[in-house]
């Protein structure tokens, strides 16, 4: 049971730094600040949002938990996907996206073990999105953000 409140811990933690979204959309390029501002502006409302959820400290309350945040992460990564990067910061930003839709995927499939009861899959599941998310934190944190270059 131990191992079981770690993993619900670890997935948590990862859950409330999800932050991000599909490369770059059709939107009007962005100054380097104003991208800042506005990327930042909408990982701290989701943020928000998965912080509301609460922290799940069973593997029940995991699942309702990864039932709920997904479709705000989901939403989340929408909204990101309409801004457009200035050119120097394109490269950065369109890897973290990756990441960060990788990362989606990983949730989606972290949701199903949850439900089929799959601890050891539950387990390898949050080890993948640690080390993406990882990865997706540095690039953030490259391209001068703060909310969203935040891990937890």
């Amino acid at each position: 049971m131990r191992r079981g409140v770690a993993i619900v811990t670890g997935a948590a933690a990862l859950f409330l730094a999800a932050c991000g979204g599909g490369g770059g959309g059709g939107g009007q390029s962005l100054t380097a600040e104003q991208f800042r501002q506005q990327a930042d502006a909408i990982c701290k409302q989701y943020e928000d949002k998965l912080n509301e959820l609460g922290s799940p400290s069973s593997l029940d309350d995991l699942g309702n938990f990864v039932d709920e945040a997904v479709p705000i992460i989901e939403e989340g990564n929408n909204k990101l996907s309409e801004l457009e990067p200035p050119d120097d910061l394109s490269g950065d930003w369109d890897r973290a996206m990756e990441l960060q839709d990788q990362n989606l995927q990983v949730a989606r499939d972290l949701q199903k073990a949850i439900h089929d009861n799959n601890t050891a899959r539950v387990q390898d599941l949050v080890s993948e999105l640690d080390a993406t998310d990882a990865e997706s934190t540095r690039l953030a944190r490259n391209i001068g953000l703060e909310n969203c270059g935040q891990q937890n």
